[in-house]
């Protein structure tokens, strides 16, 4: 299946809001409270992906639509916490989300959504990137580790979190 990338618009942010609830709901579910799943609100989450999508370089949404339309979507940036992200010598960058529809997990859309976000973060000038995964949620932890990621840190949870978290890190290659 080919997936086709690009750069999120306004008229995304519903849609966007509507993924990120099934896909928290499909991956959380067991590690994320039920009540915390159950009370997501896609409108909610599309206000605030609005204010994302409008945010200046280097932040960016990209997402993957195929015949059916948007199907996933992640979002990349500067940190907003370089003490958190581990930084010793400059900002990283962050893989702050990467979400799919859950029927569309294993055709590729991860992958070429991943690989748009971190070429973005790369040409932005970044040498690093994280990324934050429940420490429970073994799927993606594999499936940063088949992209390069590697744990750096001990599990976290910080104020507001759901559950614990482990700091994931990748070496961008910036040209």
């Amino acid at each position: 299946m080919g997936w086709s990338i690009r750069r999120a618009v306004e008229a995304d942010a519903a849609r966007i809001g509507e993924i990120t609830v099934a896909g928290w709901r499909n991956a959380y579910r067991g590690i994320v409270a039920d009540e915390r799943l159950d009370a997501l609100d896609a409108a909610e989450i599309a206000e605030v992906r609005r204010s994302v999508i409008a945010a200046p370089e280097p932040m960016a949404v990209f997402v993957a639509e195929d015949g059916a339309g948007v199907r996933g979507y992640c979002t990349v940036g500067p940190s907003r916490d370089p003490e958190l992200a581990g930084d010793t010598t400059g900002t990283s960058a962050v893989l702050y989300t990467l979400y799919l529809d859950p029927e569309v997990i294993g055709t590729g859309a991860g992958g070429a959504l991943h690989d748009a976000g971190v070429a973005h973060l790369a040409a932005a000038g970044f040498a690093r990137a994280t990324l934050w995964v429940y420490t429970a949620n073994t799927s993606a932890q594999a499936f940063y580790a088949h992209r390069g990621w590697h744990a750096d840190g001990e599990p976290y949870q910080g104020p507001g979190w759901s559950a614990p978290a482990t700091r994931w890190a990748l070496q961008l290659q910036t040209s």
